[in-house]
């Protein structure tokens, strides 16, 4: 007579048919997880051309288009805050903005 443990019986895994409500949001959660897309890690030449950039903006006082993790933001870069590691970008209606480091992923002229 078969069991699950018979080697080759097909009931070997009868027993995880079922998944409970818990188990299945679990997985999904795991799936999501496994789709998102990982932030990119700019080297050291990308930063240095961001660099060069900002330096050309702000003396001309040039808007930029600074893209972070989250969204976009244009505007002009009042001021660099290395100690708090973070851009302060003002926007048309003088809000200023403070985008982190860690966040960016593209600096570029706003056309």
């Amino acid at each position: 007579m078969a069991n699950k443990l018979t080697p080759g019986s097909n009931l070997k895994w009868e027993s995880m048919r079922m998944i409970l409500p818990e188990q299945r949001e679990m997985w999904l959660e795991h799936q999501e997880k496994q789709r998102r897309v990982k932030k990119p890690v700019l080297d050291e030449q990308q930063w240095e051309e961001f660099e060069w950039l900002l330096a050309e903006a702000m003396k001309e006082n040039a808007e930029l288009v600074f893209t972070y993790w989250a969204d976009d933001a244009v505007g002009w870069c009042h001021y660099v805050n290395t100690d708090q590691k973070q851009f302060h970008v003002k926007d048309n209606e003088k809000d200023v903005h403070f985008i982190s480091f860690d966040l960016i992923t593209n600096i570029q002229y706003c056309i």
